[in-house]
């Protein structure tokens, strides 16, 4: 079966998708769509279409086989955070063949506020640039040095509820991916169930 796709009543051309991986959540933005000059640090993201922005504790996430004791760790303690940024091309459903996607229309005023978001999300250097922190997990991408810290009650699923809410859709507080994606479900409804319908 293929991504599972829901499409919001369609009042402007950005599109905002969310991808559930399981105990994480990620967003997909066009390139496209984003305001010019909101986002600068995207330059430095992998080229491509389409980024999928994703954020969590920077140990655990650029861990490809992350231990309990880390996930504890991680839950408990404040730390430092990461950005993971990914590039690519073509149909997000494609992409996320195995996994729930569901689009969002956003607009303009919407996609401004989530564009400042993520800049906003990044550390800085002393010239006020990202900093790179290497590859990342899965196809094109590149992790950068988040500049909040994560904890218990800010969650990778918490940052993109945040993030929904300034992109219009009044998502709860998030704390796990199902919850995440059960709140979006409803964004535009019911008109999103009207036009839900599977991928190949």
């Amino acid at each position: 079966m293929g991504a599972l796709l829901f499409a919001a009543t369609p009042l402007s051309a950005a599109t905002l998708y969310v991808v559930n991986h399981g105990w994480h959540t990620g967003l997909v933005i066009r390139r496209g769509d984003i305001p010019p000059g909101l986002w600068p640090e995207q330059r430095e993201a992998p080229p491509g279409e389409f980024l999928e922005v994703g954020w969590g504790e920077r140990a655990f996430y650029q861990t490809r086989a992350p231990s309990l004791l880390q996930a504890l760790s991680a839950a408990l303690w404040p730390s430092p955070s990461v950005l993971h940024l990914v590039g690519f091309n073509g149909p997000v459903a494609g992409r996320f063949a195995h996994s729930e996607v569901i689009a969002l229309q956003v607009e303009d005023a919407a996609m401004t506020r989530l564009a400042r978001y993520i800049s906003g999300a990044y550390e800085r250097d002393q010239a006020g640039g990202v900093i790179r922190m290497g590859h990342g997990l899965y196809g094109d991408s590149r992790f950068f040095a988040g500049g909040e810290n994560f904890h218990l009650f800010r969650t990778c699923n918490v940052w993109t509820a945040r993030a929904l809410r300034l992109a219009g859709c009044p998502v709860g507080v998030g704390i796990t991916a199902n919850n995440v994606m059960k709140s979006v479900a409803k964004c535009g409804a019911p008109a999103a169930a009207q036009a839900m319908r599977i991928l190949d």
